[in-house]
């Protein structure tokens, strides 16, 4: 980027460490700015927000109104206790969390959530947010992998689900994510909708019903 400024400006006494530098502030400083329906407009930079620290158990939510950024509490905060917000989707495992902090903004978390990294609480959440869900359609159970059957055990009920049966069912959804956005970019709605229906339908097969992948399904086709 860098580079590609200093060709279009074609100014002698640029300094291409300078604008490198300015575009890394801006990359780990910068906010999306987004409509009440989550879907970004633009990019916003404002110096006060951006002093605020990270925490994946934030007790502060940024929202926008128009091009104006507030901070609004969504907890009670304690005089004196710093105001943290989450720069990241907090909907995911830790270990999908510490990948994004690290790749976007080269630090590691070590707010409440993130300490209880391969502890008991921290795999139940990881399993039911990104994890399978029981084959037994009453049990409400995760599964958690079994190396002994080269499959996965429901955590609940002990049910074993097979490797070969998970792999089947994330081929077909796969495959039909894909094509329905390429529907959707394509503007086919109506084509996209009966698409996103059936992944929805393979996701509630594959995934635990408080997965990531199945909400964002139907965010999608509510939007639709």
């Amino acid at each position: 980027m860098a580079n590609l400024v200093s060709i279009i400006l074609q100014w002698p006494d640029l300094n291409i460490r300078e604008i490198a530098e300015n575009f890394s502030r801006l990359a780990c400083n910068a906010h999306t700015i987004c409509d009440s329906e989550l879907i970004p407009l633009g990019t916003g930079l404002y110096p006060v927000i951006s002093i605020i620290n990270h925490s994946c158990y934030p007790n502060s939510v940024l929202v926008f109104e128009g091009r104006m950024a507030t901070i609004r509490a969504i907890q009670q905060i304690p005089k004196g206790s710093e105001v943290l917000i989450s720069y990241i989707e907090t909907a995911g495992s830790t270990m999908t969390r510490q990948k994004a902090l690290k790749e976007q903004y080269f630090f590691t978390c070590s707010c409440p959530r993130c300490i209880k990294l391969g502890q008991d609480d921290d795999i139940k959440e990881s399993a039911v947010l990104e994890g399978y869900r029981c084959k037994n359609h009453t049990c409400d159970g995760f599964l958690l992998r079994d190396t002994e059957i080269k499959g996965f055990r429901c955590h609940q009920c002990g049910l074993v689900r097979g490797m070969e049966e998970i792999l089947k069912i994330a081929g077909e959804e796969k495959d039909m994510s894909e094509k329905a956005s390429v529907a959707l970019s394509s503007g086919y709605n109506t084509e996209a909708l009966d698409m996103y229906l059936k992944v929805e339908k393979l996701q509630m097969k594959l995934y635990h019903s408080s997965s990531i992948k199945l909400m964002r399904t139907r965010e999608t086709l509510l939007r639709v």
